[in-house]
């Protein structure tokens, strides 16, 4: 559903509006022209339903212009999720990649600003934490330091604890391949959904924004956009619902994560009236 702002417009003429003269009519009115009463009849009769033709244009009208802001949205803002950190292949679903995805998931959804998110999501990569065997041997206190040099100082204590235990999790569960998690839940998001509220700080906020970035490497995901993100969509008037989104970008799931991750950008840049109007 596209939403547009509504204008006021004046009512219609209706065919056999009476009107008022300036002079009194003549005691005897002319007999009217049956031809003519029918010619008027179906110009009347046409311009009412002509309204239609003309709701059809504007619908496309506004088609054309959500999907010219769909276009450029992802054009200017739809960089795949990590891409500009030292993650060697953002677009492959590898074992690294998906961590590196759930640790950007874990770190994101807790009350930090985004950009010292983003800030601590780009050193834990640099340092390695998105492989789960230097994940492994890493020590509390080297996580902790990692988390406080990316300014993660509120949650570095709690974090390191749960990024230990992500670790062990994935070794002894998911054998170090949280690829694993596709098989055991039958590529079902619901199922998923279900199977990674088993990772500690990993709550509902976080398997959000796990599904917003990794529907590229996991297909079976999209098409999924942060409900946060839908009323972003909403409001700048490209669609009310997934499946307009998905529509939109030809059901392909590389797309989608480009523009979940470019709405995701606007509603944290507070950049929502650039794409208005």
């Amino acid at each position: 559903m596209v939403t547009t702002r509504s204008q006021d417009k004046g009512p219609e003429p209706q065919a056999g509006d009476k009107r008022s003269h300036s002079k009194a009519a003549p005691a005897k009115a002319e007999s009217p022209d049956p031809k003519q009463q029918k010619t008027e009849s179906s110009a009347a009769t046409e311009a009412v339903e002509g309204g239609g033709h003309n709701g059809e244009e504007t619908a496309d009208a506004k088609e054309t212009t959500s999907d010219t802001k769909i276009s450029e949205l992802i054009s200017k803002y739809g960089e795949l999720p990590l891409s500009e950190t030292d993650l060697r292949d953002p677009e492959k679903p590898t074992p690294d990649t998906v961590l590196a995805l759930l640790l950007n998931a874990m770190l994101s959804s807790t009350r930090i600003s985004h950009s010292l998110a983003a800030k601590t999501v780009a050193l834990v990569i640099k340092t390695g934490y998105h492989k789960v065997d230097v994940l492994k041997k890493s020590t509390w206190q080297e996580r902790t330091e990692v988390l406080t040099e990316g300014g993660y100082t509120h949650y570095r204590e709690k974090t390191a604890t749960m990024m230990g235990d992500l670790a062990a999790l994935i070794e002894e569960i998911y054998d170090s391949d949280l690829n694993s998690i596709l098989g055991m839940a039958s590529e079902d998001p619901a199922k998923i959904r279900a199977e990674l509220k088993h990772i500690k700080g990993l709550g509902d906020v976080g398997i959000n924004i796990f599904f917003d970035t990794a529907q590229h490497i996991w297909p079976c995901l999209a098409p999924y956009v942060d409900p946060r993100s839908m009323k972003t969509a909403k409001y700048i008037g490209i669609g009310g619902d997934v499946e307009t989104l998905w529509e939109a970008v030809s059901k392909k799931p590389d797309q989608m994560c480009r523009l979940a991750a470019a709405l995701t950008k606007v509603r944290l840049d507070a950049a929502e009236k650039e794409f208005q109007g």
